[in-house]
């Protein structure tokens, strides 16, 4: 067995390169970069030629890539002999050439100490590659390493190709070798939708065959979204969401299906996600700790999005066409797996309190409702509750903030003639007041504005307590949203409820703002006892 390094981070690298097809390397000469080219040197499926000048074997680089039609590698020691790939890159970079630009690193701390060869690597080609990533060192940083290098080497040829920078930091001792086999690590592969041959078709029917308990997880989608029923029905598929899937046919209450400690017999062989963020943590947790064989993600853009730490695939394109493709030729999957899914879940009743009140509006909005939710409690407390039919759900998921919550549903609304409710906490709704000074603002909003004196969710969570931390404040809203022309209710108390309840879900000739007190710490513990029960 051929001696090759011994460090973790060379070791994936190498083992990856080979399992995309990246087999031929221009080496050049240096110490630091010794390792990666010795191991490369001693694997005999790779091909190597050497260059001492970094400025020529960046171009031998390019001709042995035009000419093989295929990526290959240039190997160089950290510091100035980086910079001296520039003109390789660009020309690389014009003529969609998969150049893999390999550098060498020192660790970023002795960067500006005045140590020798040192200088930041990471992105000095700018727009000139395609990616560029900085793989870290350390063994507890595997499943970062395993994913940029996985991404880097996807991008090499990914639509047009170009050229892609890996940055490899490496601490002394450089020269630990090992007898052993190269890792079997996770390779990601990309499937492009609108270059599918049947090749690749049957290779994809083959895996779904072979994974028997199917599930497709849907994030965050528009209403017009929508799979073939079939795939739950004939192919026994569980597909699975939250409210901001806006799916007819998904299961919509994924935790309380799951309850608090789920089994591991409830995570699939197969797993097939597609839209935005996933709340549930539960859920994360299942996936993450009991991960899939398999785990095909379908985005337009074709990025690598490993949420659950075990992508296998990137399906590239609209999801329709694998929809007609599994609904069609895929052969029938568990039943019993997908009917673990469908088990009745719980409808919570809980005395006077944030839950309640969300339940409550949540049932009573007539059909075909345009729902908004701030994020932090409203969006999880909502997660609770049934919809009623036709109720489309929209939420700032995109990067989870509080902020702009107010102004995002507004501006939604005044395009549009449905029903509008928004249910937003007091800091959401305080960081976004102005917004209610908007001109124009409809008839048809409804607003519940929660108001526990300060960052609900931080009582749901384990933070230090202090007022620092949760916002803590005696702040009220009622004067402003009344000034801002809303007609207004407050709820103090349970007798209160009732009637801005029936504000809130009546036709009305002005917007409707209700402001609904409850105690943080009685909310918080009641949304816990039930999560400890379902």
């Amino acid at each position: 067995m051929a001696e090759i390094s011994s460090t973790a981070s060379i070791r994936e690298l190498v083992a990856l390169m080979r399992a995309h097809g990246v087999t031929r390397c221009v080496a050049c000469p240096g110490s630091r970069n010794s390792p990666i080219v010795a191991t490369l040197a001693n694997l005999p499926d790779f091909n190597l030629r050497g260059a001492t000048d970094e400025r020529s074997a960046g171009f031998v680089a390019c001709g042995w890539a035009a000419q093989a039609h295929a990526p290959v590698a240039v190997c160089v020691t950290s510091g100035s002999a980086l910079l001296n790939l520039h003109p390789a890159a660009a020309e690389a970079h014009y003529r969609r050439l998969p150049l893999l630009i390999i550098s060498a690193d020192r660790p970023a701390s002795w960067v500006g100490q005045q140590d020798g060869q040192t200088l930041p690597q990471p992105g000095v080609f700018g727009p000139l590659c395609r990616m560029s990533v900085q793989i870290p060192e350390g063994e507890a940083e595997q499943w970062h390493r395993n994913r940029l290098l996985n991404e880097a080497l996807l991008e090499l040829r990914h639509r047009a190709g170009g050229p892609v920078h890996i940055n490899l930091p490496l601490s002394e001792p450089l020269f630990g070798t090992t007898s052993a086999p190269l890792p079997t690590p996770r390779v990601i592969r990309r499937t492009e939708l609108a270059k599918m041959d049947a090749d690749e078709e049957t290779q994809l029917l083959d895996t779904v065959a072979a994974c028997p308990r199917r599930l497709i997880l849907l994030g965050q989608l528009p209403q017009s979204a929508q799979l073939p029923p079939t795939l739950a029905a004939e192919k026994a598929f569980a597909i699975i969401g939250e409210h901001l899937c806006n799916t007819d046919i998904a299961i919509t209450q994924p935790d309380s299906v799951l309850g608090p400690q789920p089994a591991a017999t409830m995570s699939p062989d197969l797993l097939i996600t597609y839209g935005g963020c996933i709340i549930s943590k539960r859920l994360k947790a299942l996936l993450r700790n009991n991960p899939p064989r398999e785990h095909w993600h379908i985005c337009p853009d074709g990025n690598v999005v490993d949420t659950f730490c075990c992508l296998t695939r990137v399906i590239e394109g609209s999801p329709d066409e694998l929809w007609e493709l599994l609904a069609a030729f895929a052969e029938e999957g568990d039943e019993t797996y997908a009917e673990r899914w469908l088990q009745p879940v719980p409808v919570p009743q809980f005395p006077y309190s944030a839950m309640q009140m969300v339940g409550d509006l949540l049932g009573a909005m007539p059909a075909d409702s345009v729902l908004h939710l701030a994020n932090s409690s409203a969006v999880r407390f909502a997660q609770l509750y049934p919809l009623p039919a036709g109720t489309q759900v929209e939420c700032n998921r995109g990067v989870n903030g509080i902020e702009g919550s107010l102004s995002t549903a507004l501006g939604y609304a005044m395009g549009d003639n449905r029903l509008h409710f928004i249910i937003c906490g007091d800091l959401s709704f305080f960081y976004d007041m102005n917004a209610l000074w908007l001109q124009g603002i409809p008839r048809n909003v409804r607003l519940l504005m929660l108001n526990n004196g300060g960052g609900g969710i931080f009582d749901l969570i384990p933070t230090p307590d202090n007022p620092l931390v949760n916002g803590a404040h005696h702040a009220t809203a009622t004067a402003w949203a009344q000034s801002c022309g809303f007609e207004c209710l407050s709820v103090r108390s349970e007798h209160d409820w009732p009637a801005a309840l029936a504000a809130l879900t009546t036709p009305a000739h002005s917007p409707i703002f209700v402001e609904a007190f409850t105690d943080s710490t009685a909310d918080a513990a009641l949304f816990k006892q039930f999560n400890a029960q379902y």
